[in-house]
């Protein structure tokens, strides 16, 4: 194939001259320090330092740049001051630039990152090398936040209370920070240091320096943070916020009798009590979520279910000791609290689960073990015909870790349990309780350069013998399959199963690689309250990777990578593999570009879901390739674009696309983004169904060829009057359509030709096509009115359509997307944040 054998090559020119620069300059081990002062009387946040206290202060410099060039000397010079009182900690950064009216500063709404100059500062106030928040501000303001947790993984969901002020002058430009220790967590002690950091960003170069020197060659962020000390008498006083908050919307409502639009009123509070200034109880009371953006829309026609990112504040805040880098990941999956009921079968019935209350305690017991319990409960809903649709269920994880070496070590241990309370319509068809027990841990050694980790644990379900033996049958499991590990029983109440993993990877470097293991058994069942999908796996990951330390003549910054991944059954049947070369980096113009390809199922691997409960189904390669090339995000606008195609099925299937979109900035106060995706795909074994007598060697499992176009539109508009007041507009149509062909069932599914797997079937009949299309969008008015306290304006509308034309033609489709009814709410949120 010419487009996946030239990204190959590309890919391999690419690396040569990366090679040949990717020389660091030795790490330096003396850690930086720097010290704190406590004040009797406050500065005056204004982004001025002619305040005495700042005169006073000891100063902190010696910034080093880290990107493009790892240690290397700034292009300015930048200073930084700390001092404290009872209540909070105060600092000071100066920005020096020869050039102040070139000092980029853009407006967005909070949290929203735009490419402008930027201050950081980052604290770990455990001091454990492995958690902090970093608070972010740019020259107009506009304030960022986020936690990290397992030193290098940022948590952007945060929204911590904290003030900045800032200020373009003749010198260039200043931030001044006041953080209350209400914000920070530390262990109760006459005397603290917190680990401590300082980044700046200057737009108009592309330029980061740092304090300390961060070195990207590793692949560690809070332990490379500097030390800070000199706070006592802090904290030990009571950490209560609350937020209540109110919602009135207007909703369309399908009836018996049309359409109706209710207008609904509700109540709720966000509840945040500290125990101690470690430990940190959060509660939530009828929450409501309307101010989120509604899931991209999809069609799915595989095996597996979707995984969506969640979006609710409640779940993303804090959630990070809940993560463990890989297996805690899976089995926490907070889109189960509030699912779209399972037994929902009406456009009338609910579209979500309604939660009625959640909790979760989160901090520091001591001794470097911190704890994590969550538990939420939610509202068993009824459909329109009156039957149960899902039942009431509460949800509780529990989550400990110990900390060794200063964080270099870690040993954790996570419980969840789900429990539904069933009757006589869900027990049939739901299991009634899960629950997975999982013990992780990892140890770097070398001066932080390895790093050994592993995991191990054991998931059990119960439930009818009618829920256990749908549970056997879904795609996950498949115990039906013929020649499968495991043998269908219907008489089975419980399933239980486990999985063990092990991995070593070298974290520092310009090269660097990993190797990790797992095993996961046939009975394993973690979907309750985890994504889980791989099971009855065996699975073998390699990767080298290479990344540039310095700039080159060609490039800014460089990144590539060579990856394989070969998965078995447990009974040892190949049924994945595959050979993966990356590049991507920066160039010289501030344009980025990256080159993919990668090719699958090598070697003859089999397909264990194909036919849903089928025999495996041999595969034939299949190779696909894509390119990227972005422009220059200093300027106004900013196209990119990405082309990609695939091939497989000894030819008779493959793939073209290409998304195309721009960011454009039409002024400080106004943004837009524009993207547009067009997929043509012929897939010749889309599975289609299998017909006859269940269990028996009369079953018929049957594919088609598939022939189906995609198109895609997501628009974006923003206005921000101030950091505290914007409006955002989203808009998606999407519209997908497909016809069949050929109409097969599978004869030899081992077979070595491709042709050969399968005979003919239907008499000359073609399974009916499909054309679905959904339109997403929504309006919101955000106003932050005074630090916490926010007011919402919300308009959505969301329209869907479907028939079995599956001939694509774009604008009789996007006609009929629009002459779908409008699903419309308006909503109005608002929100007062109490710190008592």
């Amino acid at each position: 194939m010419p487009l996946f054998r030239s990204c190959v090559v590309a890919v391999t020119l690419a690396v040569l001259p990366a090679v040949a620069s990717a020389r660091g300059t030795p790490p330096r081990e003396a850690p930086t320090s720097a010290r704190a002062i406590r004040v009797d009387r406050a500065p005056l946040l204004d982004g001025q330092d002619d305040d005495a206290v700042w005169l006073t202060a000891p100063l902190i410099e010696g910034f080093r740049q880290f990107a493009p060039a790892e240690d290397a000397p700034t292009a300015f010079r930048t200073t930084t001051r700390v001092v404290y009182d009872a209540k909070n900690v105060y600092v000071f950064v100066r920005a020096f630039d020869p050039r102040p009216d070139s000092i980029v500063s853009l407006l967005s709404r909070r949290d929203v990152r735009t490419n402008s100059d930027q201050i950081k500062i980052l604290f770990d106030s455990y001091h454990d090398r492995r958690t902090g928040v970093e608070l972010m501000v740019n020259p107009a303001g506009v304030q960022r936040d986020a936690m990290i947790h397992s030193d290098v993984v940022e948590d952007m969901s945060w929204d911590g209370v904290w003030d900045v002020e800032t200020r373009i002058d003749s010198l260039g430009w200043t931030a001044e920070f006041r953080v209350p220790f209400s914000q920070l967590r530390f262990n109760k002690a006459d005397e603290h240091t917190f680990g401590f950091g300082v980044w700046r960003d200057i737009a108009r170069i592309s330029q980061r320096d740092s304090w300390p020197v961060y070195r990207g060659s590793r692949a560690t962020l809070v332990s490379q943070l500097g030390s800070l000390s000199g706070f006592r008498g802090i904290g030990g006083g009571p950490r209560v916020e609350f937020l209540p908050y109110t919602v009135t919307r207007n909703v369309t409502r399908q009836t018996a009798s049309g359409w109706k639009h209710p207008q609904l009123i509700t109540a709720g509070a966000d509840m945040k009590l500290g125990l101690g200034s470690a430990l940190t109880v959060s509660a939530t009371v009828n929450p409501d979520f309307g101010q989120v953006e509604a899931d991209p829309a999809l069609l799915n026609l595989s095996a597996f279910e979707v995984r969506f990112d969640e979006r609710r504040p409640f779940f993303l805040e804090g959630n990070n000791l809940f993560r463990c880098n890989g297996p805690c990941e899976g089995l926490f999956y907070t889109r189960r609290i509030g699912r779209s009921p399972q037994l929902r079968t009406s456009a009338a019935d609910p579209a979500f689960t309604t939660i009625l209350g959640a909790a979760k305690v989160t901090g520091r017991i001591g001794r470097g073990v911190s704890l994590g319990i969550s538990e939420a409960l939610t509202r068993r809903e009824v459909g329109a015909s009156g039957r149960t649709i899902e039942p009431q269920t509460n949800y509780f994880v529990l989550r400990l870790v110990k900390e060794l070496r200063e964080g270099r070590s870690q040993f954790g241990v996570m419980l969840t349990d789900t429990r539904r309370n069933l009757d006589s319509v869900t027990a049939p068809l739901l299991r009634s309780d899960a629950s997975v027990f999982l013990a992780q841990g990892f140890h770097r050694f070398d001066r932080d350069r390895y790093e050994v980790s592993g995991y191990t644990g054991r998931i059990g379900v119960n439930g009818s013998r009618q829920a256990i033996a749908l549970t056997q049958r879904s795609s996950v499991h498949l115990w039906q399959r013929p020649g499968g590990e495991r043998t269908y029983d219907s008489t089975l109440t419980s399933m239980q199963g486990g999985v063990v993993a092990v991995g070593m990877q070298k974290l520092a470097g310009s090269v660097r690689w990993s190797s990790n293991w797992r095993y996961a058994s046939t009975g394993m069942e973690a979907n309750d309250l985890g994504f889980v999908i791989g099971i009855n796996d065996m699975s073998i990951r390699n990767q080298v990777s290479l990344q540039s330390l310095r700039p080159s003549k060609f490039y800014r910054r460089f990144f590539g990578f060579v990856s394989n991944e070969t998965h078995w059954t447990t009974g040892g049947t190949q049924n994945g593999a595959s050979v993966t070369m990356h590049a991507s980096g920066e160039l010289r113009n501030f344009w980025s570009t990256a080159l993919t390809a990668t090719t699958y199922d090598i070697g003859g691997a089999r397909c264990i879901a194909c036919a849903r409960g089928g025999p495996a189904l041999r595969q034939s390669a299949e190779r696909l390739a894509s390119i990227y090339l972005g422009g220059d995000a200093r300027k106004t606008i900013v196209p990119n674009i990405t082309l990609s195609a695939g091939q497989g099925d000894a030819g008779q299937s493959g793939s073209r696309a290409i998304a195309l979109g721009s960011e454009l900035r039409l002024a400080s106060r106004y943004s837009m983004s524009l993207y547009g995706s067009l997929e043509k795909r012929t897939d010749d074994q889309q599975w289609i169904g299998n017909y006859g007598a269940f269990l028996s060697d009369t079953t018929h499992y049957t594919f088609a060829r598939l022939e189906q176009t995609t198109i895609g539109i997501t628009a974006r508009a923003n206005w921000t009057a101030t950091p505290h007041l914007s409006l955002q507009l989203y808009a998606q149509p999407f519209v997908t359509s497909g016809d069949f062909a050929d109409w097969r069932q599978l004869a030899a599914p081992s077979a070595k030709e491709y042709a050969a797997r399968y005979a003919a079937y239907g008499a000359g009949a073609t399974p009916v096509g499909f054309n679905f299309r959904q339109f997403n969008s929504n309006a919101v008015l955000r106003w932050e009115y005074r630090p916490g306290s926010t007011l919402f304006f919300v308009w959505q509308q969301g329209r869907a359509s479907n028939d079995t034309n599956g001939q694509f033609r774009v604008a009789r489709d996007y006609r009929d997307l629009f002459r779908a009814h409008p699903d419309n709410t308006l909503l109005i949120k608002a929100s007062y944040w109490f710190n008592l």
